[in-house]
């Protein structure tokens, strides 16, 4: 009969692969602290290197981040931007990947990740409205989460969760 052991036990004896090249991650306009702190988590949990918020730091209370992402708040690398020096912060060749439904929009699960040749970063938007058309028709392509409850929205943290999960299934964890 299997027996439970503390996570920090379990990951410390099974070593998972990592990333070659890991995924940028921007959090565009977020209105919750709470949010940011716990995408930082969801991106430590992934091996995410680098997060962007885009808004202004004064409009957020750095405890809130920090009680959210835990031991995460020191082991991302995230800073705040402004809407064009996001632009600017990304490397040239990187795809960017705007997560929200679009009329073009590619399901998630149909997206095929470890076809992307350069390095890519996934755009998040407000809890509310989501991503500006302007930031949609600035990335490469758009993808979307299908659903098949009743609800068809979901947490941004949640969203960043799943999209993750599967880009990390496909590029890291396979084999």
């Amino acid at each position: 009969m299997p027996k439970k052991i503390d996570n920090q036990t379990y990951f410390n004896n099974n070593k998972t692969k990592t990333w070659n090249n890991p995924p940028i991650v921007v959090a565009w306009k977020f209105s919750s602290a709470e949010n940011l702190g716990a995408l930082l988590r969801v991106c430590d949990n992934f091996g995410v290197k680098q997060v962007f918020f885009v808004g202004n730091e004064n409009d957020y209370k750095a405890s809130k981040i920090k009680r959210n992402a835990t031991t995460s708040f020191n082991k991302v690398d995230w800073s705040f931007v402004s809407e064009e020096d996001v632009w600017k912060s990304i490397p040239k060749k990187t795809i960017k990947v705007a997560v929200d439904t679009t009329t073009e929009s590619i399901a998630l699960n149909d997206f095929h990740f470890k076809e992307l040749t350069n390095s890519f970063c996934l755009f998040f938007g407000n809890e509310t409205i989501g991503l500006e058309d302007e930031v949609i028709t600035r990335c490469d392509t758009s993808i979307h989460i299908p659903m098949t409850g009743e609800s068809f929205s979901m947490n941004v943290v949640q969203s960043a969760a799943v999209t993750l999960f599967e880009a990390s299934k496909q590029i890291v964890l396979c084999d």
